[in-house]
């Protein structure tokens, strides 16, 4: 088995945002969950790697929705890149692996929002160091011609900001990938 374009364009917005990979025995599988309000989105993403799992999504006791791939060799790979010593980094090369727009697109759906006092966007890179999302903001003025990206404090850390100079740009990068029951997070 290999990953498709899609899948590997989903695979990198994915890991960007909320999945992440894990080592099971010796290769790495990807696991996905989010929330049960989301389960149409997680449902969405199955679809997408429905051939690479052996069940469907399962509620969980917590209000979690979630599903795991197979572990496989090629995951592995993508492992080794995200999780070089493992915990989840943004790689040094990350402008030649997220050059899609679906790829942006199921990274905002993961861990993207529009700003509430005006119609810019954040993307939560709270997790991530701050060499990293400036690598991010490097990929999206690169890739995506998003050249008005800033990082934000909020208390906890930095999140990326996608000014409302680019809003209509950006919206206009992702919309056609974003699935019906997350279209709430574009104004």
């Amino acid at each position: 088995m290999t990953l498709t374009n899609i899948q590997r364009e989903v695979l990198i917005g994915t890991l960007l945002g909320d999945g992440y990979l894990e080592i099971n025995g010796s290769e790495a599988r990807l696991q996905v969950l989010h929330s049960i309000k989301q389960k149409e989105y997680v449902d969405w993403q199955y679809q997408i790697f429905k051939k690479w799992t052996k069940s469907p999504p399962q509620p969980l006791g917590k209000g979690d929705y979630r599903f795991r791939t197979i572990t496989h060799p090629e995951l592995t790979r993508y492992y080794t890149v995200f999780y070089p010593t493992g915990r989840k980094i943004v790689p040094d090369n990350i402008a030649d692996i997220l050059t899609s727009p679906l790829s942006l697109a199921v990274w905002f759906m993961d861990d993207g929002k529009r700003r509430p006092d005006c119609r810019g966007f954040f993307f939560d890179t709270l997790s991530f160091s701050l060499d990293d999302q400036e690598r991010l903001q490097k990929c999206l003025a690169q890739n995506f011609a998003l050249v008005d990206t800033r990082l934000h404090w909020n208390g906890d850390g930095y999140h990326i900001y996608v000014s409302a100079r680019h809003a209509n740009q950006f919206r206009q990068l992702i919309q056609d990938y974003v699935i019906p029951s997350m279209k709430y997070k574009l104004p």
